[in-house]
């Protein structure tokens, strides 16, 4: 499907526009900060009061974390954060603002197919916005099971591989030159998952998936569909354009989905 059919993604992407994660808001980057990241966070909080968890003091890992978004957010909470990521000067501008907020986070070069951690190193791990960006998600979901404490919780958010997906995230968003507003082969449609895809591979890591969530734009996203030409034309503000789409929680995951599965405290014999 689509103009990109060999397996390329252009993660280089975030070295490029590594200057960009917090000064700037004509970047792609803010659709990250300022649609996906608040909708993703309000569900982790809402999951953890939901279980009655107390998550103080606990130590995090934040997988893909790169210029400190969530990261940050977490750390606010007063929880032991690390955030892991393999661009490196995106983790130069997430130590920067997260020294300007004097904020005790530890960052670190490092990729999720071979996290640098001992087993059972950490309470909860977050890998939203990730497991899309990288070509073995699976040996991923076994490397954040590896260094998931039992009883502790692991936090994604991914892409469907649906044709909704392809339409909205790769044609309209990436390639046709009219409404395009991210660069091409950010997104590479063969790496999005699946539902079930992601639950087997949680269940083969030896998690289980307690909950998902689908993210969808609302109906202004309709209405303003037809408008992205002039928008693009425009160099629209990026934090406009998720204002106008306004991204919310559902049960239909045919696009993006938001979810949560468990370590349990002991595996079966």
């Amino acid at each position: 499907m689509g103009r990109n059919k060999r397996g390329f993604i252009d993660n280089d992407f975030y070295d490029r526009e590594a200057a960009y994660w917090w000064s700037a808001t004509e970047s792609p980057l803010a659709i990250i900060r300022y649609m996906m990241n608040p909708i993703r966070f309000a569900y982790v909080i809402r999951q953890l009061v939901e279980l009655s968890y107390d998550y103080r003091s606990r130590k995090v890992l934040d997988l893909g974390c790169g210029g400190g978004f969530l990261t940050e957010e977490i750390a606010k909470f007063g929880l032991d954060t690390t955030g892991v990521d393999p661009s490196v000067p995106s983790l130069r501008e997430a130590r920067k603002h997260a020294k300007a907020l004097d904020l005790a986070i530890t960052y670190q070069e490092g990729a999720g197919e071979a996290l640098d951690f001992p087993d059972n190193s950490f309470d909860m791990v977050f890998c939203l916005d990730v497991l899309e960006h990288v070509r073995d998600f699976r040996t991923v979901v076994s490397e954040i099971s590896r260094v998931l404490v039992p009883g502790g919780f692991f936090f994604f958010e991914t892409v469907n591989r649906t044709i909704l997906s392809y339409l909205v995230v790769i044609f309209f968003m990436q390639e046709f030159p009219l409404t395009r507003v991210m660069p091409a082969d950010i997104h590479n449609w063969r790496y999005f998952i699946r539902p079930g895809e992601l639950s087997q591979a949680a269940r083969t890591a030896g998690m289980k998936v307690e909950d998902m969530r689908g993210v969808l734009p609302g109906l202004s996203f309709v209405y303003h569909l037809p408008r992205l030409p002039k928008l693009v034309a425009d160099k629209i503000d990026f934090r406009d354009l998720c204002a106008l789409f306004r991204c919310h929680e559902t049960f239909f995951k045919n696009l993006c989905y938001v979810g949560y599965a468990s370590k349990p405290s002991r595996l079966a014999a």
